[in-house]
């Protein structure tokens, strides 16, 4: 009788390969119901917002936010000296608009009937939940273009030839903020200015970062009374420093909405998830940018 030894070498069970000697086709194999998720960037910008405006706020297709003016020469509001029985000068102050327009993003999936029976995860709700990820990254793209934007529209912008972050870069930043009147509340940094900081003496300073656990919180850490958020969605050499009541603004005219429908031609199950939102810078001048090398 021959010798014969049940083997799983490695031939799958239905290939042209196996033969008398594969018992692949005993041993079970399985197939975990659940997919590893891809990795995904932590997407903090939006509770940045100075305000988000929702549907309730937008009756028509448009947003449009009476805004002062910015304090500059004629613009200002002038307290005058008036001498006894004189007249009293006439002075006003200036007003201007910001008008927010929401764009539609949308997506589509859509999951054959079979796909659904035969599947082993839930396709139609795997990809909701993915479209919740992918619709926030969305918005924070939009977020640092704005920064981004507003930097370049008032000229806050510090660079300058150095291969690391200098702490005289940071204090430029600051002082552009200050010198008209805003309160540099946040830095937004991506991961080369990230290592930077965090190879910084006075960053690891208790007295200086926010206390001895600063460091372990999910903020990076917080510098000259900033917290310091890291951002995968701005560049790795970039850091932007705001002023959070006054960087930006955000209009949701349809927050994030999921549809389902059925397709019984098709025999196909569809998933439409979409959202109408814009995104503003609402001071210039509350924005500085500073780049590294």
């Amino acid at each position: 009788m021959p010798n014969q030894i049940m083997s799983t070498d490695g031939a799958d069970f239905a290939s042209s390969t196996a033969g008398s000697s594969t018992g692949s086709y005993l041993i079970p194999r399985t197939l975990l119901p659940q997919v590893m998720d891809a990795v995904r960037k932590r997407l903090v910008l939006r509770g940045l917002a100075a305000r988000v405006f929702g549907p309730s706020s937008i009756p028509g297709r448009t947003l449009v936010i009476p805004m002062q003016s910015e304090f500059d020469g004629y613009k200002d509001f002038n307290v005058d000296q008036v001498a006894e029985g004189g007249e009293f000068p006439l002075t006003q102050t200036e007003f201007e608009d910001l008008t927010l327009t929401p764009v539609k993003y949308g997506a589509r999936v859509g999951v054959s009937k079979e796909m659904g029976e035969d599947g082993i995860i839930d396709l139609i709700g795997y990809h909701a939940e993915l479209a919740g990820y992918e619709f926030a990254d969305n918005e924070e793209g939009l977020i640092v273009a704005q920064l981004d934007a507003a930097a370049t529209a008032s000229s806050n912008t510090v660079a300058n030839s150095n291969a690391t972050l200098p702490l005289t870069d940071i204090t430029a930043a600051m002082q552009q903020l200050e010198e008209k009147n805003y309160m540099p509340t946040h830095m937004i940094v991506g991961v080369e200015v990230v290592n930077d900081l965090r190879n910084l003496d006075i960053f690891n300073d208790a007295s200086k970062s926010g206390g001895p656990n600063a460091l372990t919180q999910r903020l990076v850490g917080s510098i000259y009374g900033m917290q310091v958020i890291m951002s995968n969605n701005v560049s790795a050499k970039l850091a932007y420093i705001i002023d959070r009541d006054h960087a930006f603004v955000m209009a949701e005219k349809r927050p994030l909405t999921v549809e389902r429908y059925t397709d019984y031609a098709r025999d196909t199950s569809f998933l439409v998830v979409s959202q109408r939102l814009a995104v503003n810078y609402l001071r210039a001048e509350a924005t500085s940018e500073i780049t590294t090398t």
